[in-house]
């Protein structure tokens, strides 16, 4: 092959001279350079594409990748215990602790209310990501964690009141058990309505007497409302804590105000026809929580009149 000339210079006259270079050297070495990079080239296709083994970083990083799902593996399994416990002790708080104490009922949706947002880092990832489901498992178990502290610690307040239990329970009747200025004329249940015919559960007891009876509270108490209601007439709610209330309606006058303090056997109206009745009479309602239940469960109408003066305190007139 034909080389190129250039002036190359002679190191025994100390001058260039013109002469022709052939390229065999440089062709060789371009061969040289392409075989190696075909080589290297067939090489990672067989790494990659054919063995499908993992490069060095890739393999560093599956590693820690494992050793973290790992991790995100026990930590789930250990908020499956701690959820576990968590619901027990729920149960028990709703079921039996605020039933004993006549506390309202907490939905879950309150109990997880303080969940929060995870992080933006987490929120883009997918939505069944192991971390981000994890992370959610974990801010929902601490919410409602909390709740439960704060639960029990309103509970133990609850509980260091019990002893005034006995007192606040509506467990007398509304009026005096003298039974020749009383009828009961209607009981709590299922019954027809006097007025339309209509069956329809009857929520109270109905006391039929003359109008102008005292009427009693039949429980410590604070007043909730004393107004005039549509269908109640005059009425009287009572809430006696614990989970209770009473309720006195169809009142000819009322004598007491919103917030005002009761102790049981206080005079709080009398009886009268006002709201939707047929005739004088006081209808009485007991509730516990949401739930109306029958007042005849917590009182003993066979009382004498002088056992019930007694019960209600002889300076209560």
């Amino acid at each position: 092959m034909k080389g190129r000339k250039r002036y190359v210079l002679n190191r025994d006259t100390l001058r260039y001279e013109m002469r022709e270079v052939s390229q065999h050297r440089f062709v060789k070495a371009l061969a040289t350079f392409l075989a190696a990079a075909l080589i290297f080239a067939l090489y990672v296709w067989l790494y990659l594409y054919v063995f499908r083994l993992d490069t060095p970083r890739t393999a560093i990083l599956k590693r820690q990748n494992a050793r973290w799902v790992s991790r995100i593996e026990m930590m789930s399994s250990r908020l499956d215990n701690d959820e576990a416990v968590l619901e027990a002790l729920i149960a028990r708080d709703e079921r039996v602790y605020r039933q004993v104490f006549g506390m309202d009922s907490v939905s879950v949706e309150r109990r997880y209310a303080a969940a929060g947002v995870l992080p933006g880092d987490m929120l883009a990832m997918p939505l069944y990501d192991p971390l981000r489901r994890t992370a959610a498992r974990l801010g929902r178990l601490m919410s409602a964690s909390a709740f439960q502290d704060s639960s029990y610690t309103e509970i133990s307040a609850m509980q260091k009141k019990a002893g005034e239990l006995a007192t606040h329970i509506p467990a007398i009747p509304p009026l005096n058990t003298d039974k020749s200025t009383y009828k009961l004329s209607s009981p709590f249940g299922y019954r027809s309505d006097p007025i339309n015919g209509a069956a329809k559960q009857h929520t109270g007891m109905d006391f039929a007497c003359r109008p102008g009876n005292i009427v009693r509270a039949t429980g410590d108490g604070v007043v909730e409302k004393a107004e005039f209601e549509t269908g109640y007439g005059n009425s009287i709610v009572i809430y006696h804590g614990f989970g209770y209330r009473t309720r006195y309606a169809h009142l000819s006058r009322i004598d007491v105000e919103p917030g005002q303090v009761l102790v049981r056997g206080d005079k709080i109206g009398a009886t009268g026809s006002s709201g939707r009745v047929t005739g004088p009479h006081l209808h009485y309602e007991v509730l516990y929580g949401r739930e109306f239940v029958n007042p005849a469960d917590y009182m003993d109408l066979d009382m004498s009149p002088k056992e019930y003066m007694a019960l209600v305190g002889g300076n209560k007139k």
